[in-house]
């Protein structure tokens, strides 16, 4: 089975935030930063979906958890 180009790129974002939010389950996290890759995923330029993709995840976090990360 081949691996995901972007795979990579999703890994460093829910990294990045589980360490932001080290409260926030881990599991919960890769969710969202899946989901906001699949809402962002027709981008055709893709240099910068990581970072619009952690940026929408770490909003939703923010709203859904009720806390900045810390």
């Amino acid at each position: 089975m081949d691996q995901d180009p972007e795979e990579p790129l999703v890994l460093r974002v829910v990294d990045r935030l589980a360490a932001s939010y080290p409260e926030t389950p881990r599991d919960y996290i890769e969710d969202i930063v899946a989901a906001e890759f699949g809402t962002l995923g027709h981008a055709r330029i893709r240099s910068y979906l990581p970072i619009l993709v952690e940026r929408s995840a770490w909003n939703r976090l923010h709203r859904e958890t009720g806390h900045r990360p810390g």
